[in-house]
C-alpha cells in the first residue's frame, strides 16, 4: 500500500516534503573572517560624514582622517572575501517585494569621534585576538595588518580631534623562540632590529631637539630587541651572530627630511619583517610578533609615514 501511494504522488508530479537545508557552521578560520569582515562594515558606516554635512571641508583633519578610515575598512572588506552569505536566505519575488521608503536628504548616521575611536580601538583588539591564535598563518598575516591599521586609524581620528587616543601595545619578547620559525628568519630578524638601531644612532648623531631625543629613544628600542632574538636564538657573540659593527646609511641625514625618510623606510621595513613572521609562527607565541608590527607601523607613523591600509604587507601598498 505504502509504495502504491509513492507511485501516486510522483506520477500527479507532487514530492515529498523535506526540511530544508540546515547553515553550514563555520569554522574558527571563518568566524574569525565574519568578525573581521563584519567590523569593517560597521566602520564604514560609522567613519561616515556627520549627518548634514556630506560634503564637509576638504580640509578638515577630521573629516579627511575619517574618510581614510571608511575607505581603508571598504579595502578590508575586499581582502577578508566579503561579507558572508549562506544562500539560504529567505527570498521574494520581485513583484512581491516592498517598496522601500526613501528619506529625502538621510544620510548614514555617523558616530562622534570619541564614539568612532572606542569602536575602532574594540575592532583591533578583536583582529589582534584573532591573529594571535587562528590556524592559518597568512590569513594571521592579514588579520594583524588589519588590527594594526584600526590601532593607527584610531590614533590618527584622536590627534586630529584632540582627544585621548588607545596607547600603543607593549612588546614583550616571547620566552622562547615561537615554533615555526627557520633560523635564518630569526637571524635576518636580528640584523634587521640591530641595523635599524645603528641608524637611528646615526640619525640622532646628525640631528637635534625633539627628533634627536626620538632617534635615541628608537636606537635602543631595536638594539634591545635585536640582543633579545639573538639571546633567545642562541647565536648572541657566536660565530652565527649577523651583527655588524657598521651598517650602510644613506648620505645627507643631517637633513631633517632624509633623516626622517630613513626613519620611515626602517620601520616599515621591520612591520614587514615582523608580518612574515606572523606567518610562519605558530599561534602560541605569535602575539608578540603582532604586536610589534603594529608598533613599528605606528614609529612609521610617527617620522610622517601615512596610515596604509595594511601595515606590514608591502604588496598591498598604495600605487
Amino acid at each position: 500500500m505504502a509504495l502504491t501511494m509513492v507511485g501516486i504522488l510522483a506520477g500527479c508530479g507532487l514530492r515529498l516534503e523535506t526540511p530544508p537545508p540546515s547553515p553550514l557552521t563555520p569554522d574558527v578560520l571563518e568566524s574569525a573572517r565574519q568578525r573581521a569582515t563584519a567590523d569593517a562594515v560597521g566602520l564604514e558606516v560609522l567613519a561616515a560624514a556627520p549627518a548634514g554635512d556630506p560634503a564637509g571641508d576638504p580640509a578638515d583633519p577630521v573629516l579627511s582622517t575619517r574618510r581614510t578610515i571608511a575607505a581603508h575598512a571598504r579595502e578590508h572588506v575586499t581582502q577578508l572575501g566579503g561579507t558572508y552569505r549562506s544562500g539560504l536566505e529567505p527570498t521574494t519575488s520581485p513583484s512581491s517585494a516592498p517598496t522601500p521608503v526613501v528619506t529625502p536628504g538621510a544620510v548614514p548616521a555617523a558616530a562622534t569621534p570619541e564614539v568612532l575611536v572606542d569602536r575602532l580601538e574594540e575592532a583591533a583588539a578583536s583582529a589582534r585576538a584573532d591573529a594571535s591564535s587562528v590556524p592559518d598563518g597568512p590569513f594571521a598575516r592579514l588579520l594583524a595588518s588589519v588590527a594594526a591599521e584600526r590601532l593607527l586609524a584610531a590614533r590618527a581620528l584622536a590627534a586630529a580631534a584632540g582627544i585621548e587616543g588607545p596607547a600603543l601595545p607593549q612588546v614583550v619578547a616571547p620566552d622562547a623562540v615561537p615554533g615555526g620559525l627557520a633560523p635564518s628568519a630569526l637571524s635576518e630578524l636580528v640584523a634587521a632590529e640591530d641595523a635599524a638601531g645603528y641608524g637611528y644612532e646615526v640619525v640622532a648623531a646628525k640631528l637635534s631637539g625633539a627628533a634627536r631625543a626620538a632617534a635615541v629613544d628608537r636606537a635602543l628600542v631595536h638594539r634591545t630587541r635585536a640582543e633579545q632574538w639573538a639571546e633567545l636564538a642562541e647565536i648572541a657573540r657566536t660565530g652565527f651572530d649577523p651583527r655588524r659593527t657598521v651598517y650602510a646609511v644613506p648620505p645627507g641625514l643631517e637633513d631633517p627630511a632624509a633623516a626622517a625618510a630613513l626613519a620611515r623606510s626602517m620601520e616599515q621595513s621591520l612591520a614587514a619583517t615582523y608580518a612574515s613572521l606572523v606567518a610562519s609562527a605558530d599561534p602560541e607565541l605569535r602575539s608578540g610578533l603582532v604586536d610589534a608590527l603594529a608598533e613599528s607601523s605606528a614609529a612609521a607613523v610617527a617620522w610622517g609615514a601615512p596610515v596604509p591600509a595594511f601595515p606590514g604587507l608591502p604588496e598591498r601598498a598604495a600605487p
